[in-house]
């Protein structure tokens, strides 16, 4: 069994001033603001703004996007935000202009996932980190982890690897022993019907920090 090595935490998905001040009193490292018009959690950018400079100072803003342009790349950047997490295209102006970027991908085969990463290595070392997701973004579902886990691990190495996709307080450990991530990402698992939970956040945080 590989060593339990405690990931960085990102909550994401943030809506509200109210869901800031659970991030600020667990202590996270990321808050996601969703830039999408087809998402529930999607935001302005004015509200963004004004709900990250509630954040503590030591939580980084990272704007996810869906193939965004660098009109908005540019936007993001100097509303504060300090990554840029891209689903979808990875357009060449943005990755030009050598913003600090996650890469998302959504696994849902072999095929896929050897395409993906043969289309990345093309680009060299310009992306900081690769967020690995379930098949539909923000689904909320796990993929595979014991039939991939050692090619994404293998894809991955030199760069950040950010596990997202259907992570709980039940099964965040065996994500973290299976990826050694450097960073777990979690949303829908940590809400409920009026958005994010105060109890089910701090459980989740509790369960990457403890080696129990």
């Amino acid at each position: 069994m590989e060593e339990f090595v405690t990931p960085k935490i990102k909550i994401c998905g943030i809506t509200d001033f109210r869901e800031a001040e659970y991030l600020n009193e667990a202590d996270v490292d990321y808050a996601g603001f969703v830039f999408y018009e087809k998402s529930r959690r999607n935001v302005t950018l004015e509200l963004a703004r004004e709900i990250g400079k509630s954040l503590a100072e030591k939580i980084k803003k990272v704007a996810v996007t869906v193939s965004p342009d660098v009109y908005l790349a540019e936007k993001l950047f100097l509303a504060g935000f300090d990554i840029i997490q891209i689903h979808g295209e990875l357009k060449p102006q943005v990755l030009k202009e050598k913003f600090p970027l996650w890469r998302a991908v959504n696994i849902t085969d072999d095929l896929s996932l050897e395409k993906f990463f043969s289309e990345e290595e093309k680009r060299g070392n310009t992306i900081a980190g690769f967020l690995v997701d379930g098949a539909g973004y923000g689904g909320g579902k796990a993929f595979d982890w014991e039939g991939m886990g050692s090619r994404i691990k293998k894809y991955t190495a030199g760069r950040d690897l950010i596990l997202a996709g259907g992570l709980n307080a039940e099964n965040v450990k065996e994500g973290i022993r299976a990826f050694s991530p450097q960073v777990v990402d979690v949303s829908s698992s940590v809400e409920d019907d009026t958005g994010k939970n105060r109890q089910k956040i701090l459980e989740f945080v509790r369960q990457v920090r403890s080696n129990a």
